[in-house]
Formats: structure tokens, sequence, C-alpha cells
């Protein structure tokens, strides 16, 4: 079985206590390239880098890697993230994906004085992908009159080629995301339920439309009990993190209330799925934890669910590489590396 996966991993620039958050970038992102990664997301929050700079950083210290951005409309008019993925491309001859967000904790929307609710965030995003997209195909002056954005004979440089267009991922679970997702995404991304539940929900839902991707992270060793000694001993509850995971039953995203509602219901799913970083409020999606042959066996039930794109979410050093590349191993390819010979085909395919 060789799945078809493309595998993305996530930028850091530097844990708390490192002085410097370059070389901690440049470590993951060589590591990342060296095992056959795709590409690294670049986070938008009011706290991390600006993730346009981190993926310039990325694309100079790399060969080959996809920066995916995310970004927020509320941050950036859809003119200027354009000219940000124009210049990128133009600078470096390579691809920039943009990961489109719509929403943030509610501390973060209030300091900006964001209003909108959740389906009218997405309606605006659904503009935001139109204007950046035809800002990066059309020769001539855009003209776009919407319910968020006007423009009028707005000029940019020369259009992208088509190989470098930017994909577009749109991350959310709720059905104003999803509907968002099959006008507009490329990929459509979330964090997901266990396999079972993904399949007859997010993914039945999407059946026929954007290729679809997942955010886990991957927590396997050669056997299932040194996988779970290290899940135990790195994502430990407490009190006060089991009082902000109920809190988040009612608060937050949609696929955060969704995870909130499985933490608190229970620990593990299947024998792998694994809502203990949520739990610890250590993270914010689920691992996969158990031998390389079981968490392979997990990541392969995604695929036949319809899951094409993986994004790993706590891959931060060559040793977590090493381990996820085992698991890919399993799924038969040998190798991340060859995994993305092939992944790079099928979308060549599309």
């Amino acid at each position: 079985m060789t799945p078809d996966f493309e595998v993305y991993a996530t930028a850091r620039t530097a844990r708390p206590g490192e002085p410097h958050g370059l070389a901690a970038l440049r470590e993951i992102s060589r590591a990342a390239e060296a095992h056959g990664v795709t590409g690294l997301l670049a986070f938008y929050n009011h706290r991390n880098p600006d993730p346009w700079l981190v993926a310039s950083a990325v694309l100079g210290c790399t060969d080959r890697l996809v920066p995916l951005v995310a970004a927020q409309p509320y941050a950036a008019p859809p003119f200027t993230v354009a000219q940000l993925i124009h210049t990128l491309t133009t600078l470096y001859g390579r691809r920039v994906d943009l990961n489109l967000i719509t929403g943030a904790t509610g501390a973060e929307l209030r300091q900006v004085g964001e209003t909108a609710d959740g389906e009218e965030r997405y309606r605006r995003a659904a503009e935001y992908v139109t204007v950046v997209r035809r800002l990066l195909t059309e020769e001539g002056p855009v003209a776009f009159a919407g319910d968020h954005y006007r423009y009028e004979g707005l000029r940019m440089n020369t259009p992208l080629a088509p190989e470098l267009l930017p994909r577009v991922f749109l991350a959310g679970s709720s059905p104003a995301a999803l509907a968002t997702a099959r006008t507009v995404a490329d990929v459509a991304i979330t964090h997901p339920e266990p396999v079972d539940r993904f399949a007859e929900d997010y993914a039945r839902a999407l059946a026929g439309g954007p290729r679809i991707g997942i955010r886990v992270g991957l927590l396997a060793r050669p056997t299932a009990a040194e996988a779970w000694a290290v899940a135990r001993e790195t994502y430990r509850e407490t009190r006060a993190s089991r009082l902000t995971t109920a809190a988040r039953r009612t608060q937050g995203s949609d696929w955060s209330r969704r995870l909130a509602v499985l933490a608190t219901e229970g620990d593990v799913y299947d024998d792998v799925y694994w809502t203990g970083a949520y739990r610890s409020d250590k993270g914010t999606l689920p691992l996969l934890v158990g031998s390389y042959r079981e968490v392979a066996d997990y990541v392969a039930r995604y695929h036949r669910a319809g899951a094409r794109v993986l994004v790993l979410g706590n891959a931060g050093t060559a040793e977590d590489f090493r381990h996820a590349g085992a698991v890919f191993a399993e799924l038969g390819g040998g190798s991340a590396a060859a995994m993305f010979d092939r992944s790079r085909a099928a979308v060549e395919r599309r």
C-alpha cells in the first residue's frame, strides 16, 4: 500500500528559553526537507512571529520546501497578501501556499474589534480568495465589488505561471467552513475526530470537493509501550488544564468545541487516537500514539476515508522526523522522501 499523502510539517522559531529563533527555524526546515516533507505551515496569531517573514526565512534556507502561510483576513487585505505571494514566488522561483484562517481566540478578535460572526467571516474569506486569485492570474486591471472588498482598476505585476500559483487551504469544520471550502479551497483542512466519525461527518460532507487535509501529531515508537510512556510523560494533565478543557466545550471554533467534547468524554479512542495534548492544555490537535505499525495503520484509515494531505503538528526536531519517517515506511513507501515523490506526482496529475 502506498497512500498518496502530501506531508507538511509546522514551522517553529524557538522553544521557551531558546534565544535564537532563526536557528530553530533553520533546524526544522532542513530536517523537514531532508525527510522529504512537502512544506512547512507558518502560524498566524498575535504572539507568533509574522508568518510571511517566517516563510521568507524557510525559502532562504531550503531548496524545495513550500511555505504554507496562514493568512487572517482582518490582519491584511487581499491586495497585500497577493503582493507578498507574488514577491516571494518571484524572488525564489517556488510556490507559496496560503492557509486561510477565519477564527481566533475570543481575546484576539476583541483586540482588533472583530465583530463579524463565524458565517460572515467565511463569506468574507470567499471574497478574499477570489480577489487574491484574480490578482495573481489576470493580466489586466481587476475590478471587484463584493460585500467586504471593492476594487476598481486594481493592478499588480505580471501573472504567476500556473505551476507557481498558490494552493489555498481553508481551515474549519463548521457548515459555513465546509460550504466555503467547496467554493474556493484547493484543500480543506481540519483537526480530525477519530477516524470513523471523521469519515461519517467531515469527509462525507466534502465528498467530490477539494482535497481533504488533517492536522495531527504522530507520537510513534518501535513499541506501543515506549510511545505511551513518552506521551504520558510529555502531556501531563493538571486541575487547571481540565477546567480549561471543560470551558472549551462551549467556546471558540467549531473544531475546538468538538475536540473539547472528545477530550472530556474520553482519553483514548481506537487505541491510538489520544486527546492528551488537548487535555493537558499543551496543544490543540489530536495525537496518534502507538507503535510505528499501529500509527501507520490508523493513518491509512484516514486515507481510506478520504484524507490526502497530512499536516504534522508535533515534528520539531530531526528525531521527530525520524520517528515520523518510520511510520511512513510502514505505510509502504520506505521513507518520507519516497512518499513525497509519489504525492508530488499525484498533485501534478490533478
